[in-house]
């Protein structure tokens, strides 16, 4: 018998002290701390032979047999990690410190310490899925719809009795519904619905942008319109939080459904937090890639229908690409004809031969760009006239690496006969469009991979949710206990989105004329929080913190425009900053005027530099704190919108002590 000290030591002791035979089969002692952990009263375990058996997870049963194994082990202490059922249903990760006690040098009962290890496995394992769906992600042939399915099913393994669902949402109603568990019907059923206030947890969530928590649906009001509906599936709870993007537009909603009444914990909140932004990364990174796979299409059919191609000619290896349009142009099948230099000259007419050999020849020689007019035969005979531009990209000594080019069809105008007026009106049209050739010509020279100005907004953008898959690489990378197939996915995501950063930043160039501004009305603080959601991982890699002290304020601005100027002045406080410091962003008014300042503890700015700071490449750009590049247009872009918006932007800075930013607004 165990004395009364011994016992009430026991059951101080922080985890569940247990004693029980060798084979596992009847517990002898259960300590009062498996009640609370696993929701099983010590007399379950002690009076039920083999109830621990029954409790084990369905993956981990080779534990079972792992236990009943020891008494033929050495006689030391062994460590079992594995899964419990509990009494509500939910899983618990047990840690469990074994040893053997013998009698008369014979096994004779196995003594134990059960901790609970839940919150940090359950994070290991969300840790894991979110590295999984990022890998999965970046495989562009996979279906956005799978790769979020794939992650709902995840966290439906992590949380049982939880069924979530993500909702897209366009023009303020439900689109298409992703969910592994619940049924297609009810998931059906939401298509087409508007958001708003008293529509459920989600509209709700969508029309005012906040998390929305119902725990009980049947009390609820926002859930009036709906309740036949959560009785049919029967839904007792349901919490749903907005996906924002980077705008501060709505894009989905995540949903939690439950069977019960239920209000998250914290452990639960802090996954719909991870969840969401995880979900805002995946949604908002398929949209840039959609957008930049549209206007490749459009240009494509642009070319096509102007009959317009361009090419681009490997001088050191003789290697010769052309567009699809330029084939159609040449009469040509891209499967049966391989372009080449010499291919090219033989569709040449004979007379043109030697002038455009020659012109090639000069553009070689001298590197200066030539235009010239030249005759193809198609392959059944036919001749067609051809206005040809040609550019040589050399290297630093240099020599000759490729030469870019482009061909508009203008054999219609040539054969034209009408009158000199029809001839001035087309001579003009065409120059018009060797206007808006050369101009795609020159995008061309700057960066291979835009063929369009567009193309250097979509780039910038494209940094600050590239930045978060590496950031959240990162994060994950330097954690321990890794095992090596899964540090190397980490490290290929890494890798992958350092290329896809050097290849933005590659991308990045001074920007043109200003477009026209677009004003809408928006209001300031909200986002100012958005903003510093977003960033909030690039921020917490250097342990930085943000604090907000902001007031409601709407004025009239273009969003777009404008969130780029807040992103940027954020994001440099967080690269000049060194680590475990905080970032302040204050919002306040004065009559007629909206101010924001944004405050850092960082390196400030060197007196040499503070007369260009706001000018295009201001000198010799500096690195971050912690090795970031910096590219030199940030502050000259902010600039730029802030004037256009009427407004000032200005600064104070004392080196190694931080810098403030301001930006004045007019409020309307």
């Amino acid at each position: 018998m165990i004395s009364d000290k011994l016992y009430t030591l026991l059951q101080s002791i922080g985890g569940i002290v247990w004693e029980a035979d060798v084979n596992m089969q009847q517990f002898a002692f259960m300590s009062d701390r498996v009640q609370p952990v696993l929701g099983f009263s010590p007399e379950v375990w002690t009076m039920s032979p083999d109830f621990w058996e029954s409790r084990i997870h369905p993956d981990d049963r080779q534990v079972i047999a792992d236990y009943r194994n020891l008494k033929n082990l050495p006689p030391k202490s062994y460590v079992f990690e594995f899964k419990v059922i509990k009494a509500d249903g939910h899983i618990a990760w047990i840690k469990d410190s074994v040893i053997v006690i013998y009698e008369d040098g014979q096994p004779s009962m196995l003594n134990g310490l059960m901790r609970d290890n839940t919150l940090t496995e359950r994070l290991r394992a969300q840790e894991r899925l979110e590295s999984d769906m990022l890998r999965l992600n970046s495989d562009l042939a996979v279906p956005l719809s799978e790769v979020v399915s794939c992650y709902l099913q995840g966290l439906e393994a992590l949380f049982p009795k939880l069924r979530c669902a993500v909702q897209r949402i366009k023009n303020g109603r439900f689109m298409d519904g992703i969910s592994p568990s619940l049924p297609d019907s009810y998931v059906n059923s939401i298509f087409g619905l508007p958001i708003g206030e008293l529509e459920g947890s989600c509209g709700a969530a969508a029309s005012l942008k906040q998390q929305i928590i119902v725990s009980d649906i049947e009390t609820d009001p926002r859930w009036k319109n709906y309740i036949s509906l959560a009785r049919e599936y029967n839904f007792r709870a349901c919490w749903s939080t907005p996906v924002i993007n980077a705008e501060g537009e709505i894009m989905a909603t995540l949903a939690m459904y439950y069977s019960e009444p239920k209000t998250p914990q914290e452990e639960e909140m802090r996954m719909m937090e991870r969840a969401t932004a995880l979900l805002r990364i995946i949604l908002e990174n398929r949209q840039k890639t959609e957008i930049i796979s549209e206007a490749n299409l459009l240009m494509l059919q642009s070319q096509e229908l102007a009959h317009f191609g361009n090419w681009r000619w490997d001088v050191q290896h003789d290697v010769v690409t052309w567009s699809p349009a330029l084939y159609t142009i040449y009469g040509l099948d891209a499967q049966t004809f391989k372009a080449t230099f010499a291919g090219y000259q033989e569709l040449l007419h004979p007379e043109d031969r030697d002038q455009v050999r020659q012109c090639i020849e000069n553009v070689l020689k001298t590197k200066e760009d030539a235009e010239f007019v030249e005759r193809i035969i198609r392959p059944g005979g036919e001749i067609r006239y051809l206005r040809s531009w040609a550019k040589l990209k050399s290297d630093a000594q240099g020599h000759p690496l490729e030469m870019i080019g482009a061909c508009l069809d203008v054999t219609e105008s040539v054969n034209q006969t009408e009158a000199i007026e029809q001839q001035n009106k087309l001579l003009a049209e065409i120059g018009e469009q060797n206007a808006r050739m050369l101009t795609t010509l020159h995008a061309l020279e700057q960066s291979q991979a835009d063929n369009t100005k567009m193309m250097q907004v979509v780039a910038h953008d494209l940094r600050n949710p590239i930045g978060a898959i590496k950031m959240t690489a990162s994060a994950l990378l330097a954690r321990p206990g890794r095992v090596e197939k899964e540090r190397r996915l980490l490290e290929i995501i890494q890798r992958s989105a350092t290329n896809s950063l050097d290849l933005v930043n590659d991308l990045l160039q001074m920007q043109g004329r200003p477009e026209d501004l677009k004003k809408e009305p928006v209001e300031l603080s909200a986002m100012l929080y958005h903003c510093t959601d977003l960033l909030r991982h690039q921020a917490e890699a250097k342990k930085q913190r943000f604090s907000l002290q902001v007031v409601p304020v709407i004025i009239l601005s273009s969003r777009e425009k404008l969130w780029r100027v807040i992103s940027n002045l954020v994001s440099n406080a967080i690269k000049f900053s060194p680590h475990d410091t905080a970032i302040n962003i204050i919002l306040e008014t004065v009559p007629g005027y909206a101010i924001i300042a944004v405050e850092d503890q960082g390196i400030g700015i060197p007196a040499d530099m503070k007369d260009s700071i706001f000018g295009m490449f201001p000198g010799s750009q500096r690195v971050g704190t912690s090795g970031e590049p910096s590219f030199g247009l940030g502050l000259a872009i902010c600039y730029q919108i802030v004037e256009a918006h009427g407004g000032k932007i200005w600064f104070e800075s004392q080196l190694g002590k931080g810098t403030t930013f301001f930006v004045q607004l007019p409020v309307q």
